[in-house]
């Protein structure tokens, strides 16, 4: 079976659908991620093919004259006012990529980014799966964690915060010049409810438990964890640093990269400082306009595979992306989380609510008094700690990659 994996977006979206990739591989499937060519080697080095989807779409609106003021929070009506202009030909490089990495599958399997798969499988005939690191299905549980983050949504009005992030996604994707008047990608979201399409939801019930109110389709089938390769060895000088005193503490936002970041980062790495721990800084997408400080109890690095580096380290500050949170709760270190935009409050809150973490920190106001002070309530929160350590083991046991497969091979 010829399966393609359209994963658009940045390594949060990649990696845990490489690891995916490797599951199926592993069951006989040929498997093709359609994914930024920056992921490429990462994939080939596992044996995984890769089609490249030539425009990072994020990254691309990022680089618009109209990016450059502070970030605010996400308004994703005003957003996608405010890019309509710069939408459509990245939108239709995007769409025509798509359509090729899809010509030959015999599956799709999609991200919320790569729905336009979702219509050229209807297209052709070919099945086609959403699979998702956030909650999809409308629920009366909680919100939608696409526009939670900054927006209080009254619980009896759960289910239609759904509904408006749909409305938004529609709008955005049936910009598409290519697709006008043959796609309605509000039709896909209804197609989910009333056909019953199976939905694949790369996080843990441990973490989010599956909502009373969704179908037997709606699955939840654990974390996938991409680990490094069998060849990888981290750098010399990061082991030096870590053999040099206890745990540091990791800082790290990943593909974050907006005019807020350096400032974030100073005072985030200030603050730990001290509160008289070391620190292991990934510059990530921040890498290019960082300046690194001049210190030796601050290691680092552009990126770390955070299988191998979380284990290592004593807490973690990041912005809240889920790969980054499952990451961290599988090594049982505690999180501490500076939501930019998207579902990264969600899953801050979300700790919060299981007692694996603390509120969420806003970046507006964040100080490294603030961050010294949160660093040393979580590294001393014995309670925490414990719950922490009990959450770990169970996704340590559970099998997120080989629960998707069987369930996936089954449908």
């Amino acid at each position: 079976m010829n399966i393609t994996i359209v994963a658009l977006g940045s390594s949060g979206d990649a990696y845990p659908s490489i690891a995916l990739g490797l599951g199926l591989k592993k069951a006989g499937c040929r498997v093709c991620l359609a994914a930024n060519p920056v992921f490429e080697a990462d994939a080939l080095k596992r044996g995984i093919n890769v089609f490249p989807i030539q425009t990072m779409l994020r990254q691309s609106l990022a680089d618009t004259p109209d990016s450059t003021k502070p970030s605010k929070p996400l308004n994703p009506l005003r957003f996608l006012k405010s890019k309509k202009k710069h939408i459509v030909p990245i939108l239709d490089q995007i769409v025509t990529d798509i359509r090729h990495a899809c010509q030959d599958a015999d599956l799709i399997l999609y991200n919320m980014l790569g729905l336009p798969a979702h219509h050229f499988a209807k297209q052709t005939g070919v099945k086609a799966f959403p699979i998702c690191l956030q909650p999809l299905g409308r629920t009366t549980g909680f919100p939608c964690p696409v526009i939670s983050s900054n927006i209080h949504v009254p619980k009896m009005l759960n289910a239609a915060s759904y509904r408006v992030a749909e409305k938004c996604m529609a709008l955005f994707l049936n910009k598409s010049a290519q697709l006008k008047g043959k796609a309605s990608f509000q039709d896909f979201f209804q197609e989910v409810y009333s056909e019953n399409i199976p939905v694949f939801h790369g996080f843990s019930a441990c973490v989010l438990p599956k909502p009373s109110d969704w179908s037997d389709n709606m699955h939840i089938t654990g974390y996938w964890f991409l680990d490094p390769p069998g060849d990888w060895s981290p750098p010399k000088g990061l082991q030096t640093f870590l053999s040099q005193g206890s745990a540091p503490v990791c800082v790290g936002f990943g593909s974050m990269n907006d005019p807020d970041i350096n400032i974030t980062i100073e005072k985030a790495v200030q603050g730990i400082l001290q509160a008289g721990h070391r620190v292991i800084l990934l510059t990530g997408w921040s890498e290019e306009t960082f300046s690194k400080p001049a210190n030796p109890d601050v290691y680092v690095a552009k990126n770390i595979p955070h299988a191998w580096l979380f284990s290592r380290v004593c807490a973690v500050v990041h912005h809240g992306g889920a790969g980054t949170t499952g990451a961290a709760l599988r090594a049982g270190i505690p999180s501490v989380i500076i939501p930019f935009f998207f579902d990264q409050g969600f899953w801050a809150d979300r700790l919060e609510k299981l007692g694996a973490g603390p509120p969420r920190l806003s970046k507006k106001t964040l100080t490294p008094q603030t961050m010294t002070s949160c660093i040393n309530k979580v590294l001393d929160n014995k309670i925490m700690q414990n719950r922490l350590k009990d959450l770990s083991f169970k996704l340590n046991e559970e099998n997120g990659v080989d629960n998707a497969v069987n369930l996936l091979l089954n449908h």
